[in-house]
């Protein structure tokens, strides 16, 4: 009973521990309407048509979401000035680190990342910078 507990209570102080660490959640986000985006972070601080749909801005994480065929496709996070420029960013993001699939000195890139198209987190400075993330479209 005790072990139980124990084991109960690690997995409950870990799951705070990731929310926590958590700036937006790219992975419920991905595919989804303006409104439906909405209901999750927020109603857009402004929003624009360009050339591929609807761009919008929103306060959580800086994030900047151009909506393609009415979904959330290309997703771009300003918030990660004081993450470092590392795999270990991504999990700001609801992603799973994992090892680049292309690095240079300032940007790094994974291919296919969580059913996304790439993800490409920038650097700056010490720091990242901010991140790409192209879900369906090229």
């Amino acid at each position: 009973m005790k072990k139980g507990i124990l084991l109960l209570t690690l997995i409950l102080f870990s799951a705070s521990s990731w929310a926590g660490e958590l700036l937006i959640d790219i992975p419920s986000i991905v595919g989804k309407s303006e409104s439906q985006v909405s209901d999750m972070i927020g109603e857009p601080t402004s929003c624009n048509s360009i050339k591929y749909g609807n761009k919008c801005q929103y306060k959580m994480a800086e994030t900047e979401i151009v909506f393609i065929n009415g979904k959330a496709d290309w997703i771009t996070v300003e918030g990660l000035d004081d993450k470092p420029f590392t795999s270990a960013t991504l999990k700001h993001l609801g992603l799973r680190p994992v090892k680049a699939t292309f690095s240079n000195a300032f940007t790094l890139r994974w291919e296919s990342l969580q059913g996304l198209r790439s993800v490409s987190l920038f650097k700056a400075g010490n720091n990242a910078d901010y991140a790409y993330i192209k879900a369906y479209t090229k």
